[in-house]
């Protein structure tokens, strides 16, 4: 299939895009190493709200502050900040960093799923 000549710039205009996307979402990833891969499971709100429903059937609606993300190996992360986003049962690339605070090694977590990265906790 032969291309016309002006769909080649737009063509590549979108991919140039697309890379500098990639770099400047990375780029806060820097000192993180990939520690796993997981296929979420499901999640649950811990807060007493009854009305809340929790998905434990695959399916991923995003993080809430102190959500916590289930794999089907039956770990756990809790999220750490807000992103809404739909998938089932989607894989998560679980990153993560260490760092000494006041003389004590912390990790710091990341989760990546499709294309948005979430700030964790475990």
């Amino acid at each position: 299939m032969k291309l016309p000549y002006l769909a080649i710039p737009i063509l590549f205009g979108l991919s140039y895009s697309a890379r500098a996307d990639m770099a400047d979402e990375l780029e806060d990833l820097v000192g993180y190493t990939i520690i796993d891969s997981k296929t979420i499971s499901g999640w649950r709100d811990d807060d007493d709200d009854e009305d809340d429903e929790d998905g434990d059937n695959g399916e991923f609606e995003g993080c809430e502050h102190g959500r916590v993300i289930v794999f089907t190996d039956g770990q756990t992360l809790t999220c750490a900040e807000y992103n809404y986003q739909y998938a089932y049962n989607p894989t998560a690339i679980i990153l993560a960093r260490e760092v000494t605070f006041e003389g004590r090694k912390l990790y710091l977590f990341k989760m990546i799923v499709g294309d948005d990265v979430y700030d964790m906790q475990r």
